[in-house]
């Protein structure tokens, strides 16, 4: 049986799968996501893969749906491999498809710069439970979350930076807990939030939206990072960045640094907020109660 990427002619035995492994959600929730991943490679606004294991003759046998998620649970690395979704049919189980499909899922994180892959399961299926230890993954009470760590290319970035552009919001709590290292005696952190504004026409700002072209914003805030670790002695940093619509009071952006004094994390966060806002390929919008937009100088914002 072959592990290979999904086709669009797998699509009626990829919806029979996940009907079969996701009872509770309709046809029509299903589809949606379905035709999201066929659009935009991506999985609830998280990139994604999905692999199949085919019979032959059309017929598939399993299929892993795997993403990139900004964080997980008992992870310390960003971006994650995020295991989404995994079934098998019952009839050829325990033959080793299963292990196939999430290896395929593990490269596929791996080849985009993850260290480390993530999963869950519900507490009461035993047969995922015992499918993931035996997988190499470890367990973490009380959800069950599971994480893996990956053998990795020698040519990744700095496993103390952690670098992402996140459609589902980011927090300082989260950036604070990938900085954290007993060799730091200050952690300095930047929130930029969205802040409430009157047009001059006067309507009110109700959210700011980010786009960004990502290959280029990413290496351009791996690059900010290395020319900051040049400047200052950091132990570990995160520059986290939305995308997409963030309303009013919520973040957009979290810089947090780590060093051995305070003074010197000072330095470096007021550095890489500057310097991401001038350099960073990420663009915003002005939305308007009235429904109007209107795009910003980047280096305004």
């Amino acid at each position: 049986m072959t592990v290979r990427p999904l086709q669009p002619a797998d699509r009626d035995e990829w919806m029979r799968m996940r009907l079969a492994l996701w009872p509770k959600y309709t046809r029509a929730e299903h589809d949606a996501e379905m035709r999201e991943f066929e659009t935009n490679d991506s999985i609830c606004a998280w990139p994604a893969a999905v692999f199949v294991a085919d019979r032959g003759e059309g017929r598939l046998a399993g299929f892993v749906e795997a993403t990139l998620r900004t964080l997980a649970e008992g992870c310390r690395t960003s971006p994650v491999g995020y295991v989404e979704g995994w079934y098998v049919d019952e009839d050829v189980r325990r033959r080793g498809h299963g292990a196939a499909l999430v290896r395929a899922a593990e490269d596929w994180a791996r080849s985009r710069g993850c260290t480390e892959m993530a999963s869950d399961c519900d507490g009461w299926n035993a047969v995922s439970f015992t499918a993931h230890q035996r997988l190499g993954y470890a367990c973490a009470e009380p959800q069950l979350p599971f994480r893996k760590t990956l053998d990795s290319p020698r040519d990744l970035p700095d496993q103390h930076d952690w670098i992402a552009l996140s459609p589902n919001g980011v927090s300082a709590a989260t950036a604070v807990k990938l900085v954290g290292d007993a060799k730091a005696g200050g952690i300095a952190v930047f929130l930029g939030t969205t802040r409430a504004e009157t047009s001059p026409a006067g309507q009110a700002l109700v959210a700011l939206d980010y786009e960004a072209y990502p290959e280029m914003a990413i290496a351009q805030m791996r690059d900010l990072a290395r020319r900051a670790r040049q400047q200052w002695p950091i132990t570990r940093l995160a520059l986290l960045h939305c995308v997409g619509r963030v309303a009013v009071g919520e973040p957009s952006v979290v810089i947090a640094v780590a060093c051995p004094h305070r003074g010197e994390a000072f330095d470096a966060c007021e550095w890489l907020i500057d310097t991401l806002k001038k350099e960073v390929a990420i663009w915003k919008k002005e939305v308007w109660a009235d429904g109007s937009g209107t795009w910003v100088d980047p280096t305004g914002r």
